[in-house]
């Protein structure tokens, strides 16, 4: 993910870039549309590029957890395994009676 100086820096060249379009196709085309065109697409691009660094992040995420959960239950089931033999234990006697 972009620190946030670099964010601003790309927020602040497609807002510069987005006026000198609509400014270019208002006074030398004089189509606003088509400069709207261009600026949506521009700003679309951004947030297409964003949208695909958050998911790299949260599946980033998500293989650390799971790799953090894989590891946990070796650990989990020697703590069960002496927790309940020891119940194990302490029933056996109540059953043979």
């Amino acid at each position: 993910m972009p620190s946030d100086s670099t964010d601003r820096t790309i927020k602040t060249l497609l807002a510069v870039g987005s006026v000198l379009v609509l400014a270019y196709s208002l006074v030398i085309a004089q189509q606003i549309l088509l400069g709207v065109l261009a600026a949506v697409v521009l700003w679309g691009i951004y947030l297409v590029w964003r949208l695909i660094s958050v998911l790299e992040r949260i599946a980033g995420s998500l293989e650390y957890r799971i790799a953090q959960s894989e590891r946990e239950p070796d650990e989990r089931t020697a703590r069960e395994s002496e927790f309940d033999g020891g119940r194990e234990r302490e029933r056996e006697p109540e059953h043979e009676r």
